[in-house]
């Protein structure tokens, strides 16, 4: 019962998504969860990822999370703080099967500096969706001036439910230490 209290304070609709008792329809809000963190009014707190460990930026890190050429969708500095690493799944349930969502995965790495230390994948139902992503090389790719800043980095993939109404996301080691991922956001193709 602790779960689905700290859901429904979080909005009935999320929690009925969450538990798989509503399917989302394109008219209800996006899904969205801070990853390794508490969650805030529009954002679901993390409790329901599987493996790695959770993690928060240190205080002496500096961070830029509205670089507008990595990030097209902002989200609020605080949700960018908290961090899953190591690999890892979320599973989004309650989706209306075989419908089609927008999944942006946020990424944001104050551990690693330099493009090639942090290189993995991400599968989306069990197909490779990110292949050895690099989320600093990414960032520079894109005009940051890394090491100095940790920059955020926003990808955006058209997803679709499988027949279960089920978006399970997996972060996968690659070539370079392992996964780190900050929040996620499922939101219906318009």
């Amino acid at each position: 019962m602790h779960k689905l209290t700290r859901f429904i304070a979080a909005g009935a609709a999320s929690a009925a998504l969450l538990l798989g008792t509503a399917p989302l329809s394109h008219a209800e809000n996006p899904v969205q969860v801070d990853v390794g963190g508490a969650g805030d009014a529009t954002f679901l707190p993390d409790s329901f990822g599987t493996g790695g460990l959770t993690d928060t930026k240190p205080a002496d890190k500096r961070a830029h999370t509205t670089f507008s050429r990595t990030v097209a969708h902002p989200i609020p500095a605080e949700i960018w703080y908290t961090a899953r690493h190591l690999e890892s799944a979320y599973e989004l349930t309650g989706l209306t099967a075989g419908g089609t969502y927008e999944l942006r995965l946020y990424f944001l790495d104050w551990y690693f500096t330099r493009p090639g230390q942090r290189i993995f994948d991400v599968d989306v139902n069990g197909t490779r969706v990110l292949r050895d992503f690099d989320i600093v090389g990414a960032a520079v790719a894109a005009g940051a001036d890394a090491p100095l800043t940790a920059f955020g980095v926003e990808k955006d993939l058209v997803v679709t439910a499988d027949e279960d109404g089920v978006v399970r996301i997996d972060f996968v080691r690659g070539k370079e230490n392992q996964p780190q991922v900050n929040a996620i956001a499922l939101v219906p193709a318009s």
